[in-house]
């Protein structure tokens, strides 16, 4: 402290006849440099400034996202699966409906954002996002020792998980993709890779209730997540944003093992291309039309081990939606042959299969939506969906007589808006499934749901 003193004072002395001497000698021009030099704080605050936004302009930023969502819901007869009215079950007017409440639909994800410079000159995006709906921890396996001797098939399932274990929901990659993008004169080109949803019929139908498993699956929405390798290009041609894609997906169908399916034995990746175009002539008006191809190659088992007999299957999807002050139209409509399998469709080939016996299941497929929002704080829904496959197609494929022909789901709804993150509604579906047999099941559920939004 006494040396921090003798400084100070030091200082001093030097300092009072400096200020003297300025004082008694004036610069030749005292305000032109007063005028032109900005004050040391400001100058000190531009200099700290820089450096603060550099990180933030060439870092990852990472945004989390995500909703909890709870339903409960109240079916009248027995679906296949309790909480969502894909399919009413064969029978199921001697067994009965169910109550139950869920938050496995509730959603957590964070996407990635980044400018930093790089050779390639790209912009980087990505998404990574899980849900609940994976199953359940099972309580129970069941175990068959093979006729012809060795270690016993053991099968492990959510089924076999007790009521009381329900809330027990397992955590499910949904998204988990990254993509560069290129700014050009004409428009942008990007890259995807990763898991995202397929380009065939890409739109969903508004609900609270049926999220996870979006509303009209199984009865006209065809849709899909799968993991990828996509390009896009969307040029600005005067009024129209158009859209271009292409992509090679992992196949995905109905065979067992889940990495050996039909589409896996090929050993070819699934194909799918879309185009669309956007026009928005004013404010609050616009119209997106779409339409997407697939194909794959699926090979069947026929006969002994490694004998396998290929199919090609293809299907066409067109898409729609139109916004227009308090209404939004959308819907979809599709024809596949061979692809009603996919996702818990329509028909699997039979597996009793010899060489020249493998047929394929033509399906066609559509749905609709009408949104009527005549006030922010409540929107009014309503809408059909309905899958259908050939019947001859069905037989054909030695597809049991308890094989889902046709499905129709009719649903209604309101969903209220407390605000920017919360809403809560009620939604009601009927659903009627004919069978290869031609008996026709009918049932009904009435969810109630709230969501609060992050």
């Amino acid at each position: 402290m006494k040396a921090f003193k003798k400084l100070l004072a030091a200082g001093l002395a030097l300092a009072l006849p400096l200020s003297a001497l300025a004082q008694a000698t004036p610069p030749a021009e005292p305000a032109k440099p007063a005028e032109q030099t900005p004050p040391a704080g400001a100058a000190v605050a531009e200099k700290a400034a820089a450096p603060a936004a550099k990180p933030a302009e060439e870092g990852v930023k990472v945004t989390p996202y995500g909703f909890v969502l709870l339903n409960a819901f109240w079916d009248t007869e027995t679906f296949a699966t309790k909480d969502y009215p894909g399919q009413v079950q064969a029978g199921a007017a001697e067994i009965g409906g169910a109550f139950l409440m869920s938050a496995r639909q509730s959603r957590f994800g964070v996407r990635l954002a980044s400018k930093e410079k790089n050779w390639t000159g790209a912009e980087f995006s990505g998404v990574i996002e899980f849900d609940f709906k994976a199953g359940h921890v099972p309580t129970s396996a069941t175990c068959v020792t093979p006729a012809a001797g060795g270690n016993p098939v053991c099968t492990i399932g959510g089924g076999n998980t007790a009521s009381s274990g329900w809330y027990n929901g397992l955590m499910r990659l949904r998204l988990a993709a990254a993509t560069a993008t290129w700014k050009t004169g004409m428009g942008n080109v990007s890259i995807l890779a990763g898991q995202e949803y397929g380009l065939v019929n890409p739109l969903f139908a508004d609900s609270l209730a049926w999220v996870a498993d979006p509303l009209f699956w199984q009865a006209g929405n065809l849709w899909r997540r799968s993991p990828q390798i996509r390009l896009t290009v969307s040029p600005v041609v005067g009024p129209l944003n158009l859209t271009g894609q292409v992509a090679i997906l992992s196949p995905a169908d109905a065979g067992t093992p889940v990495d050996f399916g039909q589409g896996n034995r090929s050993r070819q990746p699934d194909f799918e291309a879309r185009v669309a175009a956007n026009l928005k002539p004013m404010k609050d008006v616009s119209a997106t039309v779409g339409v997407g191809y697939h194909t794959n190659e699926k090979a069947f088992q026929v006969g002994t081990t490694r004998q396998y007999e290929s199919k090609r299957v293809n299907g066409i999807g067109v898409d729609a939606e139109v916004n227009v002050p308090f209404l939004t139209v959308k819907g979809e409509y599709y024809n596949m042959d061979g692809l009603d399998d996919t996702y818990f469709g329509i028909a699997t080939p039979s597996a009793a299969l010899v060489a020249g016996d493998v047929k394929t299941v033509n399906g066609t497929g559509y749905w609709g939506q009408a949104i009527l929002k005549l006030i922010p704080e409540v929107s009014l829904q309503a809408g059909f969906g309905r899958a259908e496959a050939d019947a001859g197609d069905l037989t054909a494929a030695g597809a049991a007589a308890t094989a889902r022909k046709k499905n129709d789901q009719l649903a209604a709804g309101v969903i209220f808006n407390a605000g920017k993150s919360w809403r809560f509604g009620a939604e009601w579906i009927r659903v009627e499934t004919t069978y290869l047999s031609g008996v026709s099941n009918e049932a009904q559920q009435l969810a109630v749901s709230s969501q609060l939004k992050f």
